[in-house]
């Protein structure tokens, strides 16, 4: 009697949202835009009721206008009781042209999610993926759809890196189209890359993976063009914002991507990477992927027994009677950084807390970023807290279980983990935070310290981690003989400070007993004692401890391991390094077991990365690309294959260093902080480089079109491997300042007139001057300094072809060079290596502790390499920081790390006279050295007077640049009777390049000891940014302007509001707070009033600047 329900409710041309039921009485369609009218299906419920349509004409047929139309439909029960169904017909405009979903068949997600009114997205899939089919979704089937001007079902072949995908879609009357663009990215390929094309290799190489472009970006303006893989040369950006090759600021919109060049490289053919296991396929760069998953010669996998079993070790310690003893004596114990791990509230079943740590596990790892990406997360989410609660739960299981070996394995890894994610990816606790604050103004604190040691043994400037060391030796040797005790205590614990801070290869971690790691190695000790049985635990103590430097320990574990688990690669791998690590030297036999165990690890790594169904990577594998231990240990296999270890199916050494530099580049651009992890990375970065750079030059001589080749690829790697020097995070040491003058003499040595190779080896020559000006070759290092920047200048806007230059030919090293060769012709020798310093040994590579650390000179700016200590007189401040007063040598105020300039200077020898020939700066300059003119090409390759053929740059003109006359500059300064030289050359710097602040500073340095007033008028000709715009070396000028100015007693000059408000503005007022109380004295109230409203930005009448001034006293 009451049932007013409808049984059905259907519309012709749509279907209806949500599905019908009677309950539901609101419904929505959509229909097509050439459907002018639809039917209504209505049956009641009741046979008694009845139904009526109160829109239109009450007719079923209903007639659709463009857009919305509201359709009511009133049922009436026997007994008069009613009930409205709503239907909202949409119909589709003819002149629409939009999507209504799209996906990627393969389920791969779009970034950001799709929403119609979105345009542009970005999609993801696995390297072996060489073609993708988008989905897209219209409502109108009107509609056209075009996917890359083609059919939408046909698959879009994809590049080696990125593809663009345009889905075009067109309004069904054709008046309207919308694009929607997706970037499809292929995953980064995990092993080196070589084109079939000898010169493809040349042109498609990254300058610092030294593989093929990885989604490749050209700088804006530079010319030739300055191409890198994305991830890395934003990695670089983000530290220096230069460009790498010729350290021109990068300018808005510096990045341009490559598609088109990606595109071409990814038709270019290419060698399979198991071509040295007997593949001799060819195919594209984008089929690579997909072929070496199912290349046959793919390592299987497959160990042999033997290879452990018929050891000598083996036989002596496991195959007879007698066993191997292990040195290692662990108790097991609570620390109080476990028990502070422990929870004392909430789960009490061990397996129930394992399964919350196994989640919080996965929660972080799914946050990792993949290979070449950064690991990014929200504000206040960082995916720490998901790993911190992880050994919270494992501490507590440990707490109920004290005797489960397997727990406290757990938590070591989980701690181990944590340690990762704090250097790798800069993810710390708040607390954690507010401590480093506290632990950098420690830092700061012991390291002026220690060059206050340094300067009272002779060691000026900013000393290499070497010489510091040498320094704290001798002062605590000095210190113990006079008896002063608490004194060596001090400096002791300066020394285990420094050596712990600088050391490269994660050995301090291990012994800081308060670190991740350290705290890791406890606890796989204590697994390893309730369970000394269990290979896995004998593999994670042995390498930690290898890694401690305790290599006769760690070979114990390993070998007693790998004879428990002789098939597991990554026990032979470490097993590998043990051997080679221990006191005596390894012989042929172990160094041919260690290689073998060396490859078999590394071909275990790269087969589990070319897998098609890649599984999450076991947390207890510790052949890792971010793993440095598993890094370096690559590098000593390539050192072995240097001497052909290894024969048959073996890598060659330039395929293990070209495979080293690949994943460390891809391991170095996920660091998101350059800390101790970073520096790690980047040292087998630059060893790979320098290993390669080493095996181009020691290969035999070919002919000439050949060797012409292999000449130009020697000059770009030396162009990329000195970029990356110069750009390192890694504190200054000796041995990478000599890398850094050898690769730039062989730069030089390859294009011996290229104006900035020349430069460069200056700026390298000068660094190695200022590390050590007392030694006995400082001043022919100054003096070679001196020769390659006037080199440098003399060869502007001529062609990079022809003989050496003069100043070349004068220089010692080139000297020794010519007479080496002369007596290497003269005694016929047939050898055919290059000069030049073998790549590293295996125990240097694998061994280098705290006291064999290395680091990085003349960082940042290509004029920025040097920098003076302090003084006596008292400091004016820049930043917040003392800053010296001038000294007879200006200090080059260079980027972090640059190397440093002494206090005493060593003139250049008399015998070779470094006065320059000043060169013109009236000819219109451009600012970078990036524009490359060019002249007719001879038709024969140059010869040097070394004998070798340089490379054929005849089309090059050299452009000119400000860089080697501020080179020059700083190097004339260092001597009295050269500065009036050097003063001329920072005029000439400052005509050719007025932004550069460090020319004025340091010219004004040399100046304000003999005439003050004219320091002055340096400054103030430095044309000023917008006050919003200036930075803090603008800051740091308009602060000498106020300081001279205030010395002077300057009040009324001109320029003393505007810095005054300028530096204030940028730094703060309590920078300029002596000066107000100086110029208050003096009742400079009108001054001061315009330098607070300026400050404020702020009329001076402003009624709260006016009760300021009142309470000033100030009117």
């Amino acid at each position: 009697m009451d049932n007013c329900d409808l049984e059905k409710l259907s519309i012709s041309g749509g279907k209806l949202q949500p599905a019908f039921e009677p309950k539901i009485t609101d419904y929505r369609v959509t229909v097509e835009s050439n459907v002018n009218k639809v039917r209504l299906d209505l049956v009641t419920s009741d046979c008694g009721a009845s139904c009526r349509i109160l829109s239109g004409d009450g007719s079923s047929t209903i007639n659709l206008n463009e857009g919305l139309n509201r359709v009511e439909i009133e049922v009436i029960a026997e007994d008069g009781t009613t009930k409205k169904y709503s239907v909202e017909i949409t119909k589709l405009s003819a002149k629409a042209a939009e999507l209504s979903g799209l996906d990627m068949e393969g389920d791969f997600q779009l970034y950001p999610s799709f929403s119609t009114e979105n345009h542009q997205y970005y999609c993801t899939v696995p390297f072996h993926y060489s073609a993708v089919t988008p989905l897209p979704k219209v409502q109108d089937k009107t509609m056209k759809v075009s996917v890359n001007k083609g059919d939408t079902s046909t698959p879009v072949p994809l590049n080696f890196g990125d593809t663009a995908m345009e889905i075009l879609v067109c309004s069904a009357d054709g008046s309207n189209t919308q694009l929607y663009r997706v970037v499809v990215t292929r995953e980064l390929l995990p092993m080196a890359v070589t084109f079939s094309d000898k010169q493809n290799n040349l042109d498609y190489e990254c300058p610092v993976s030294l593989n093929a472009f990885y989604r490749p970006i050209f700088i804006n303006h530079s010319d030739p063009k300055h191409i890198f893989s994305r991830p890395y040369i934003e990695m670089l950006a983000r530290r220096s914002k230069v460009d790498p090759l010729n350290e021109c600021p990068l300018g808005e919109n510096w990045k341009v991507t490559e598609l088109d060049l990606d595109k071409k490289m990814s038709a270019a053919l290419v060698k399979c990477f198991f071509a040295y296991r007997g593949c001799d396929s060819v195919m594209k760069l984008s089929e690579l992927g997909s072929h070496s998953l199912d290349c046959p010669h793919k390592p299987t996998g497959d160990l042999d027994t033997k290879d452990v079993t018929e050891t000598n070790w083996y036989k002596k310690y496991f195959a007879s009677s007698s066993c191997l003893e292990i040195e290692t004596k662990h108790i097991l114990e609570v620390h109080n950084w476990e028990k502070r791990l422990q929870m004392t509230v909430g789960e009490n079943r061990v397996d129930k807390l394992c399964a919350l740590a196994q989640d919080h596990l996965k929660l972080y790892r799914q946050h990792l970023p993949k290979p070449g990406d950064m690991l990014l997360h929200e504000e206040g989410q960082s995916p720490l807290t998901s790993l911190v609660q992880a050994t919270f739960h494992y501490a507590s299981a440990i707490r109920l279980r004290s005797k489960e070996a397997r727990l406290h394995f757990l938590l070591g890894l989980a701690l181990e983990e944590q340690h990762s994610a704090t250097e790798m990816y800069g993810l710390q606790k708040t607390a954690d935070r507010d401590s480093d604050e506290l632990s950098e103004a420690e830092s700061t604190s012991l390291q002026n310290d220690i060059l206050a040691v340094c300067k009272l043994h002779g060691f000026y400037g900013t000393p290499t981690v070497e010489n510091q060391l040498q320094a704290l030796d001798k002062e605590y040797h000095q210190l113990k003989d006079q008896g002063q005790s608490s004194k060596t205590d001090y400096v002791q614990t300066l020394y285990i400070w420094l050596s712990k801070k600088t050391a490269k290869d994660g050995s301090a971690a291990v012994q800081n007993e308060e670190s991740c790691v350290h705290r890791a190695l406890i606890k796989y000790l204590d697994a390893w004692s309730l369970s000394p049985d269990n290979w896995l635990y004998s593999l994670h103590v042995g390498r930690l401890l290898l890694l401690q430097g305790k290599s006769r320990e760690a070979l114990q574990h390993l070998q007693s391991g790998l004879a428990l688990r002789p098939l597991h690669p990554g026990l032979r791998f470490f097993t590998g390094l043990a051997l080679l690590q221990q006191e005596h030297k390894a012989s042929e036999d172990t160094e041919k077991e260690a290689a073998l165990f060396l490859q078999q690890g590394l071909e275990h790594f790269i087969s589990q990365c070319c897998s098609r169904s890649p599984v999450d990577q076991d947390p207890s594998e510790p052949l890792s690309s971010v793993n440095t231990q598993f890094l370096r240990g690559l590098l000593t296999l390539g050192k072995l294959q240097q001497k052909n270890t290894l024969s048959g199916k073996a890598m060659s050494a330039e395929q293990v260093y070209h495979t080293a530099a690949v994943l460390a580049a891809q391991a170095v651009s996920q660091c998101v902080c350059r800390g101790e992890a970073s520096a790690q990375l980047e040292w087998v970065l630059l060893d790979s480089h320098f290993a390669l750079l080493q095996g181009l030059i020691r290969q035999p001589k070919c002919k000439p079109k050949a060797y012409s080749d292999r000449q130009s690829l020697v000059a770009k790697r030396c162009q990329a491997l000195t970029a990356l020097i110069r750009l390192t995070s890694i504190a200054p040491c000796q041995e990478l300042l000599d890398m850094q003058e050898k690769v730039c003499q062989v730069a030089v040595a390859t294009t011996p007139r290229d104006s900035h190779a020349l430069c460069l080896l200056g700026l390298a020559q000068l660094a190695q001057y200022d590390n050590n000006p007392k030694s006995d070759r400082s001043e022919v290092t100054l003096s070679d300094a001196c020769f390659s920047f006037q080199a440098s200048i003399e060869l502007e806007e001529l062609p990079q072809s022809g003989d050496p230059p003069e100043h070349l030919s004068k220089q010692r090293w080139w000297q020794d060079k010519l007479e080496a060769e002369r007596e290497k012709a003269a005694k016929q020798s047939t050898s055919t290596q290059g000069g030049g310093k073998e790549g590293p040994s295996h125990t240097s590579v694998a061994k280098r502790g705290a006291c064999q650390v290395r680091g990085g000179p003349g960082q940042g700016s290509a004029a920025s390499v040097t920098k003076a200590p302090a003084p006596p007189p008292p400091a004016h401040t820049k930043g917040g920081k003392a800053v010296p007063h001038p000294a007879k040598i200006p200090a080059a105020r260079g980027r972090a790390g640059a190397a440093s300039k002494p206090d005493g200077a060593a003139k250049p020898s008399s015998k070779q006279s470094t006065k320059p020939h000043l060169p013109s700066s009236k000819s219109k300059y451009d600012n970078c050295p990036n524009t490359v003119k060019t002249a007719e090409a001879d038709p024969e390759p140059p010869v040097a007077d070394s004998g070798t053929v340089a490379v054929s740059v005849s089309t090059r003109i050299n452009p000119r640049s400000h860089f080697p006359r501020m080179g020059l500059a700083r190097a004339l300064s260092h001597s009295a009777r050269t500065q009036d030289q050097a003063k001329e050359l920072y005029r000439n710097v400052i005509a050719m390049a007025p932004g550069v602040h460090d020319a004025y500073i340091e010219l004004a340095q040399l100046l304000e000891p003999s005439d003050p007033q004219a320091a002055l008028e340096v400054y103030c000709s430095f044309i000023l940014k917008p006050m919003a715009e200036q930075s803090f070396d603008d800051a740091f000028i308009t602060g000498e302007i106020v300081r001279l100015l205030m010395m002077l007693e300057l009040y009324d000059h001109p320029q003393l509001g505007p810095s005054l408000v300028a530096y204030g503005k940028v730094m703060g007022l309590s920078c300029i707070e002596k000066y107000i109380d100086i110029l208050d004295g003096k009742f400079m109230t009108k001054l001061l009033k315009s330098v607070y409203a300026g400050i404020h930005d702020r009329p001076e009448d402003d009624k709260e600047l006016q009760e300021f001034f009142k309470f000033k006293c100030w009117i």
